[in-house]
């Protein structure tokens, strides 16, 4: 069976689609597409009706790239207010040889969080910290033999409203939503590496209304934490402090902006119209101050937050989002973080930018997690196989997609 998964990310500015498959431990991208959101505020849904219409037209021009009908899918829900628990789990193993099966794997993570969930809260993942069997931890439980298994885990939820208003858009633009996930989780799986998996660290996405600190021990989300802050407060500096419109405010902190005062040019100008119609002149100085200003203190209620969220030393920082991007980021990063900071930078073919990070991490991490439980899964049928294969193949139909994410509680579902 072919491994091919679609990931949603929805954010604040845009939403995030990619189609990639897993083929021999590699990622490759299938096709990817960016829209504008819209009903999208600080990452929660406030204007239903508009978020479906944006998410059928990014599903629709995907699909239409691809030549096949995109229904199924990974999406992210809000962390806000997540909660984090060490939990707990055992089973006894039924089968006639002892063999631990997926059944058996599914039934010691229910029994992890039975009776665990606060009340309005639902579950989003439990991430596996060790199997045991017979009191002996494994990695891979499947397919090894004993009398109990054993489960010590991490179960993460959010609140209900977080997660059903997603779920409620997504079934309204006909989309079946195979699991859910939260930022964090996506990050760390398309930055992760073997070194990084031995360590204590944090991951800073900066975003465009919000910036999302998390922390991990081993590889593992331990916990994270969003600060109302991001790209679009740079905008409205700049547009306050210069009377301009805040799109024109947005341009010159892409394209002329400098994250740093050392690394600027004092002779650069741009020209731009102010709310009155005048033609004004800027200095990259008296921008770059600006900008430096904003992204500084970004970065150090990050590096506060980290200290908040862990007591461990940390080993490593990696920054991601969309604010990388300005000019002599790095610089200012060093500054404030240290030059021992990880600045990441997409290079995934067919999606080298970093606004596609988490959702190219997403897709990695649920073919792990499908490989965890010894599950082989495609989100896409035989039949779209086949056009995927041979685009001029008369088997296409129309799907009638019916949300079953609540369904069951395990299985290709989240658990």
């Amino acid at each position: 069976m072919k491994k091919i998964y679609t990931a949603i990310d929805i954010g604040s500015d845009t939403i995030k689609f990619v189609v990639g498959e897993i083929l021999k431990d590699k990622l490759n991208i299938l096709s990817s597409y960016t829209i504008k959101s819209k009903g999208i505020r600080k990452g929660l849904i406030v204007d239903p009706n508009l978020a479906i219409n944006s998410i059928k037209d990014g599903v629709k021009e995907i699909s239409n790239l691809l030549g096949i009908n995109i229904s199924k899918a990974i999406v992210t829900v809000p962390d806000y207010n997540s909660k984090f628990m060490f939990v707990t789990g055992e089973v006894n193993i039924v089968d006639e040889d002892e063999l631990v099966t997926t059944e058996s794997v599914n039934k010691v993570i229910k029994d992890s969080v039975y009776a665990k969930l606060a009340q309005d809260f639902e579950l989003i993942t439990v991430i596996p910290l060790t199997f045991m069997i017979d009191d002996k931890p494994v990695e891979y439980p499947i397919g090894k033999t004993g009398k109990k298994l054993g489960l010590k885990g991490i179960m993460i939820s959010a609140p209900k409203k977080n997660i059903y208003s997603v779920l409620s858009i997504m079934d309204g633009a006909g989309i079946d939503v195979v699991d859910i996930t939260i930022s964090g989780l996506g990050d760390y799986f398309a930055v992760r590496n073997k070194n990084l998996d031995k360590k204590v660290g944090a991951i800073i996405n900066l975003g465009h209304e919000t910036t999302s600190v998390s922390v991990y021990n081993r590889g593992r989300l331990m916990n994270t934490e969003t600060i109302q802050l991001g790209g679009t407060n740079i905008d409205k500096d700049l547009a306050y402090m210069f009377n301009i419109n805040i799109f024109d405010a947005r341009v010159i902190k892409e394209k002329f902006a400098s994250s740093h005062k050392r690394f600027i040019a004092l002779n650069d100008i741009y020209e731009v119209k102010n709310t009155a119609g005048e033609e004004i002149k800027l200095n990259q100085i008296e921008v770059t101050e600006i900008v430096m200003g904003r992204l500084a203190e970004i970065l150090d209620l990050a590096r506060k937050q980290i200290l908040l969220l862990t007591k461990q030393n940390i080993s490593y920082i990696v920054i991601t989002g969309g604010l990388t991007e300005i000019k002599a980021f790095k610089n200012l990063v060093y500054e404030i973080l240290g030059k021992d900071v990880i600045i990441y930078n997409e290079e995934t073919l067919g999606v080298r930018d970093n606004k596609y990070t988490t959702a190219v991490g997403m897709i990695k991490y649920f073919n792990d997690k499908m490989e965890i439980r010894g599950k082989d899964y495609s989100m896409i049928e035989k039949r779209d196989e086949d056009l995927l294969i041979n685009p001029n193949s008369k088997n296409r139909k129309d799907k009638t997609v019916i949300t079953k994410f609540f369904e069951s509680f395990i299985g290709t579902k989240e658990d």
